[in-house]
């Protein structure tokens, strides 16, 4: 059984399954009822934002190039299952994953006054009792405080799995 602070497997990262224009379909207008509850980022998250989508971006089209396709010198993302295409330089980055990645993504940042990490950007229409729009701008203890035990067994070893994780990945 894997815990939820195992190693991710990179090449199962995102997955497009037979009902991916259904989910699509859904996430959007998830976002249309509910708004920033749903999709919603912080000032000086902006940078992150876009690197999520450079990065999600890159492994859609190496992980399956016959359905997403970048060109380079035009900065267009085409989507062939949807028949969409986006400019990287004009769409929100959020709203990229929204409209073509049927995964949540949550983005922390450190805040350098308190050293902790604070929820600063997201796309969620999955998790079931969950507000991105209640949870905005929160540390990860407090985001977690409704967890059973979570302060005792599964507080130190979070900060550190995700104090880890952003070091690495700034490498």
């Amino acid at each position: 059984m894997l815990s939820a602070l195992s190693k991710m497997d990179p090449d199962w990262w995102v997955e497009l399954e037979s009902n991916y224009r259904k989910r699509i379909v859904q996430r959007k207008q998830l976002h249309e009822a509910h708004g920033k509850s749903i999709l919603d980022c912080t000032p000086g998250s902006e940078a992150a934002c876009r690197e999520l989508m450079e990065m999600v971006i890159q492994f859609l089209c190496m992980r399956y190039p016959n359905q997403f396709q970048f060109d380079w010198r035009t900065g267009m993302v085409v989507n062939q299952i949807l028949k969409t295409q986006y400019d990287v330089d004009k769409v929100e980055p959020l709203t990229f994953l929204l409209d073509n990645v049927p995964e949540d993504f949550l983005i922390t940042q450190k805040d350098e006054k308190t050293g902790l990490y604070h929820l600063r950007a997201g796309v969620c229409c999955s998790a079931v009792g969950w507000s991105l729009g209640i949870k905005m701008g929160m540390p990860l203890h407090e985001i977690h405080g409704p967890v059973p035990d979570y302060k005792e067994k599964m507080q130190m070893s979070m900060d550190r799995c995700v104090s880890v994780t952003i070091s690495q990945s700034q490498c």
